[in-house]
């Protein structure tokens, strides 16, 4: 599905009585099509308020790039993800930020969101990848979200993209959160997780993980060679089945964090 396409905001009435709810509406063929479908080609992705702020993807992505292009390290686009309704343009550094253990490092990734059906603001969130395996690891409880309050044609726009620029390195240049987020991961890889330690952080730690996938995450989890097995191990079981889902959803990307924040709860 090409998130790219044009798309527009138009007001909502019923027999000449106008609504404050607007239709969001993404353009369904080429542009060379338009016209020739009864429709004329648009098909609705949404209903908003007057008042939200609605970007094309396209600017979104030019946002990202933008910032990353700026900021003291580099960035390299990792992954997009649109389901019709809503964007996530993921970019990830290849320069080690810390080690977990030696010769597993992780790196700072930096993740754009945006939504045609008002479920999600335009913001960004950062996040961390374990570079063998570019697993992607998000998190709420390490790393806040920002929602930028000005569009690319407001005269505060290049205020915005200054203090996000300026908020990533400051970030790389080492913060209490992001030491806590290390310290979480070096912890779990020298948790061992015993049958009785696997109940505890399934139960108390990862009750809302659906069933399904929590099995999932064991067969991955114990499909090796190993006599021990850390918590570390357990996380990048998970992350390595929701960040490379061949067809990811919303819901992939919770999980994900659910999983992160999960397991570094339990050796808080």
């Amino acid at each position: 599905m090409n998130p790219y396409k044009p798309i527009r905001k138009v007001p909502l009435d019923y027999n000449g009585i106008s609504s404050s709810a607007f239709s969001v509406q993404m353009e369904k063929n080429d542009p060379k099509q338009i016209g020739l479908s009864k429709d004329n080609g648009w098909k609705e992705v949404g209903v908003v308020g007057k008042s939200y702020m609605l970007l094309p993807n396209t600017e979104v992505k030019q946002a990202a790039d933008q910032v990353a292009e700026e900021c003291n390290i580099e960035f390299v686009h990792d992954k997009t993800f649109f389901n019709g309704k809503q964007f996530i343009y993921s970019l990830r550094s290849s320069l080690p930020l810390g080690e977990v253990e030696k010769g597993d490092d992780v790196a700072l990734g930096l993740q754009f969101w945006n939504s045609y059906d008002g479920s999600r603001s335009f913001g960004y969130s950062l996040m961390l990848y374990r570079l063998l395996c570019t697993n992607g690891m998000m998190s709420k409880d390490h790393f806040s979200t920002y929602r930028f309050k000005h569009e690319p044609t407001s005269e505060n726009w290049d205020e915005n993209l200054e203090q996000t620029v300026s908020n990533i390195n400051n970030i790389w240049s080492g913060s209490d959160k992001l030491d806590s987020f290390l310290s979480s991961l070096r912890k779990l890889n020298n948790l061992d997780v015993t049958m009785d330690e696997l109940g505890n952080i399934r139960h108390n730690h990862l009750k809302d993980l659906p069933t399904g996938l929590w099995g999932e995450i064991v067969d991955r989890f114990t499909k090796t060679n190993k006599e021990d097995f850390s918590g570390w191990d357990l996380l990048n079981a998970g992350t390595d089945i929701l960040w490379h889902k061949e067809r990811p959803t919303v819901a992939s990307y919770n999980q994900n964090q659910l999983v992160v924040d999960g397991l570094c709860r339990a050796v808080a």
